[in-house]
């Protein structure tokens, strides 16, 4: 799949890149604050939940307390355990009969969360009381659902039952009971002391601030004790959640609180009453939680739409602006393609958009002048291959005297000399070449060891020349006398004030060029670039004529120290064919590598 950003229009990108970025953005921000506001909503209600349920602990153990103690109380009664001690119809105990009674109807009246106080005495077959408070027969209390919790205790709290004596509304008959065995001072059983609470005094404890809640008292086993419902269309029944609700509370009791999913995805907790170990629980509709949430869920998303659409009119705006300025350029430079160079953008722009508009109408403006530097540079050329031309016909003139000098020599017996002349006149050959600009690089090599043989004359073998250029570049073409120039210089002015020296003239290629190094051990120089002066005219010649024919790619290197030598390098293309008429890049339609 090709980049968008290559084919679209820079306004049609630019554009829709906006839309989708700050779409992005605003949906992650809505989305996040979302969230952020939905776990602090979670975590306040949690938090307010643990203080509530704690305070709701106090209220009901203050109160488990008091019904423990008043127990106590009517249990070690000395009166009550005589009472028991007594048969059924001794004349004592039937005496005792109203005061007993009437000791336990006494805390109901009292207190206003007591239903009833009963004694389940035994050896008792004769019920004794007013309303559901008084004495009565062991045997009822054998048959009743939670004996069993009493029957190996000493006292029990029983969860929400049905009473099990008296004439009660069914509303009326549930209660809430605390069970103490009454015992004789040996030890023995006597009976058991039964309280019950009313239920909705109990409900009033449990119920604060409980609107939309399921609320549960459990005992250290887990067993209802007690529930409320604030919101009984969508109440959770502890019975039938019963084994989740275990679950949960065994595997998160550390923390106090779980989300659970019972009828529905629900958040649970409770808290532990320090004394009885008892838990008061609350199951809460996570939909009563996040309402709250709901509400600013719809803020957000009416607050993200009105950005969506402040972003798309925003981005209509800059899209356009931006591309306004780019227009006008891709205008002119249309222009300019047809051949209108003079062409100029009228710039009101300091920003980058003005630094480009400055930058085409200072281009257009300098279109002429570079024109009339590729003009120069032809004329350059022309004028080098003119100069050299001249510096070959010179020369010529002095050819046929040359020949005569030669022979001459030969003919007064002095052959150094005629050897010289011979020398200079195959120089004279090589330079002419019949007026062609490249020659190939093994006549370039036989003009060096023509101009090297008269240089060993001069200088009496006192200056040692070593060259190695391999065969393999012999038939490359080169621009002709590029060498000599600069072996020239080594004498002159590398070794002119030793009585010694080397000069090593090296070759080299590589895939695309041919190398030729020139150097020598003499004075060397200070690296200040190309040496200057009319004494160095052919070394610049050499490197004007290089770049001249083939561009800054190649050319002329110096490296030279003070009293360590110079170096030189010329580099050049491989040429496999001789050009005819060479321009500034003909090089590319040559026949070299």
């Amino acid at each position: 799949m090709r980049n968008p950003f290559k084919i679209f229009s820079f306004q049609a990108t630019f554009f829709t890149s906006f839309i989708l970025i700050s779409a992005l953005l605003i949906m992650l921000l809505g989305i996040t604050s979302y969230y952020i506001t939905n776990q602090e909503v979670v975590e306040q209600t949690i938090s307010s939940r643990k203080l509530l349920l704690n305070e709701i602990n106090k209220q009901l153990d203050i109160q488990l307390q008091s019904v423990e103690y008043d127990s106590l109380v009517l249990s070690s009664n000395p009166k009550l355990i005589h009472y028991l001690q007594l048969g059924e119809h001794s004349f004592e105990r039937i005496g005792q009969n109203a005061d007993i009674v009437d000791m336990l109807t006494r805390p109901g009246y009292i207190k206003e969360g007591i239903h009833s106080v009963q004694l389940y005495a035994k050896d008792t077959a004769v019920n004794k009381q007013i309303a559901g408070s008084g004495v009565f027969d062991y045997r009822i209390v054998e048959t009743s659902t939670w004996f069993n919790e009493i029957k190996d205790a000493d006292y029990a709290w029983i969860g929400t039952h049905p009473i099990e004596v008296g004439s009660y509304t069914a509303d009326e008959r549930l209660v809430i009971s605390f069970a103490r065995k009454v015992l004789s001072p040996s030890g023995k059983e006597l009976g058991i002391l039964v309280i019950n609470l009313k239920l909705p005094f109990i409900e009033k404890i449990v119920s604060g601030s409980g609107s939309g809640v399921s609320r549960f008292v459990l005992d250290t086993h887990h067993r209802l004790i007690a529930e409320f419902n604030g919101a009984p269309k969508k109440s959770v029944s502890y019975e039938s959640h019963k084994d989740k609700l275990d679950t949960v509370l065994t595997q998160s009791e550390s923390e106090q609180y779980a989300i659970a999913d019972l009828e529905k995805k629900e958040l649970v907790i409770w808290n532990k009453q320090d004394r009885t170990l008892w838990l008061t629980l609350d199951v809460i509709p996570w939909d009563n939680i996040t309402q709250g949430s709901r509400r600013i869920e719809t803020v957000i998303v009416v607050a993200a739409f009105l950005c969506i659409l402040f972003a798309i009119v925003m981005a209509f705006l800059l899209s356009k602006q931006f591309a306004a300025p780019i227009r006008k350029l891709i205008h002119a430079m249309n222009l300019m393609k047809i051949g209108k160079l003079d062409v100029q953008i009228d710039n009101d722009y300091q920003n980058e958009f003005g630094h480009l508009n400055d930058n085409f109408n200072q281009m257009t403006g300098r279109i002429d002048h570079l024109l009339v530097q590729v003009e120069d540079q032809h004329r350059r050329k022309r004028e080098a291959e003119i100069q050299v031309l001249q510096e070959q016909i010179n020369p010529h003139f002095l050819y046929n005297t040359l020949d005569m000098m030669n022979w001459h020599a030969i003919e007064s017996g002095n052959k150094e000399i005629s050897h010289m002349l011979v020398l200079l006149g195959k120089m004279l050959r090589i330079g002419l070449s019949s007026g062609a600009s490249f020659i190939p690089v093994k006549r370039e090599l036989e003009h060096l060891h023509c101009y090297v043989e008269l240089q060993k004359i001069r200088h009496k073998q006192t200056i040692q020349f070593h060259i190695d250029v391999p065969e393999t570049m012999y038939g490359y073409y080169t621009p002709k006398l590029i060498i000599q120039p600069f072996v020239e210089n080594a004498l002159i002015h590398g070794l002119h004030s030793r009585e010694e020296g080397i000069v090593t003239i090296a070759g080299w290629e590589d895939e695309r060029s041919l190398y030729f190094a020139v150097e020598d051990n003499g004075v060397g120089m200070e690296a200040e670039g190309e040496p200057t002066g009319r004494e160095h005219s052919g070394m610049r010649n050499v490197r004007e004529r290089i770049e001249l024919y083939f561009g800054n790619s190649y050319g002329v290197r110096i490296d030279s120290r003070p009293n360590q030598g110079t170096t030189i390098v010329v580099s050049l293309p491989k040429i496999s064919e001789p050009p005819g008429s060479y321009g500034g890049n003909e090089h590319d339609k040559s026949g070299h590598h």
